[in-house]
């Protein structure tokens, strides 16, 4: 099962703090391991006690009852730290927040998540400096954007989880980008009957692999349903997330559609650069435990 031990990097600012309601949700449903994280830069002798009475504060407001609460302080640099600490403590879980600095300006939490979501194996929960602040987190709407390819159905053992835990719906979203001819003397040998039947054909080959989906997930319990739209691939999960007013888009951070006309990466990026939801980013080569 996913999300047995959960780490959360705090640098002591209010931004990277949004990251412990996520971790109380998890942990409610869960009974798993939290481990409150940070890392200074300054003499171990100065800081040290302050850091971890700051740490252990923030556990004692957790109070997750059933679940571990553990703190830890390093010196270093803050990505590298959390990165080798995540991958030596094997953390199946990082949530961490897109922007910030520390209260003492230490380290630019936006520039250390970038560098922990190009680095770790594990999934990461990033969460966005221009979401709203949530006291209490509820997941009742997971969107599950998939590209057809086996890459980016290493989210699914992921959502399962986290909808089994929470009761939320799952949402498949696959994105049908419009025909873009490449040239001109293409664009003249296809005319537009044409280019509609083959828009066509890939919509009823959306919708037969999504429902396959949909009845796998269905079968196991889980509330499910599937939605095709024809756009951009990051905006329109972007405009989905919305529309559908989701807590939370799930997503792998590489993939590639069949036909290749987008790398899966890019779009996930755009999306988690752009979404006002959280993004859980998960790497396809990393199976969940």
């Amino acid at each position: 099962m996913a999300f047995q031990k959960i780490l959360i990097p705090l640098d002591g600012s209010a931004l990277a703090e949004r990251a412990l309601p996520y971790a109380s949700a998890i942990a409610r449903a869960k009974n798993c391991e939290v481990i409150l994280f940070s890392v200074g830069a300054a003499s171990p002798d100065l800081t040290e006690k302050p850091m971890r009475a700051y740490l252990w504060d923030r556990a004692k407001e957790m109070s997750v009852p059933g679940a571990s609460v553990k703190t830890e302080v390093v010196f270093g640099n803050a990505a590298e730290e959390i990165i080798k600490f995540a991958e030596k403590n094997k953390a199946d879980l990082i949530i961490i927040s897109s922007h910030g600095y520390s209260g003492i300006k230490r380290w630019v939490m936006g520039s250390v998540a970038h560098k922990v979501l190009s680095s770790t194996v594990a999934p990461v929960l990033l969460l966005k400096s221009k979401s709203p602040v949530i006291e209490r987190v509820e997941v009742r709407k997971v969107l599950v954007p998939l590209d057809g390819s086996t890459l980016s159905e290493a989210s699914i053992p992921y959502v399962e989880d986290l909808a089994a835990l929470t009761g939320a719906e799952v949402i498949l979203l696959r994105v049908v980008e419009p025909l873009l001819p490449p040239t001109i003397e293409f664009a003249a040998a296809v005319d537009s009957n044409q280019t509609y039947r083959l828009m066509q054909e890939e919509e009823q080959v959306a919708e037969q692999y999504l429902g396959n989906l949909k009845d796998k997930l269905s079968q196991r319990g889980l509330k499910v349903k599937s939605k095709i739209v024809v756009g951009k691939a990051a905006d329109s999960i972007v405009d989905v997330a919305d529309q559908e007013n989701v807590n939370l888009i799930t997503m792998t951070t590489r993939g590639r559609l069949g036909l290749s006309r987008f790398v899966y990466g890019s779009v996930t990026s755009k999306v988690h650069g752009e979404a006002r939801q959280p993004v859980l980013l998960i790497n396809p080569l990393e199976k969940p435990a």
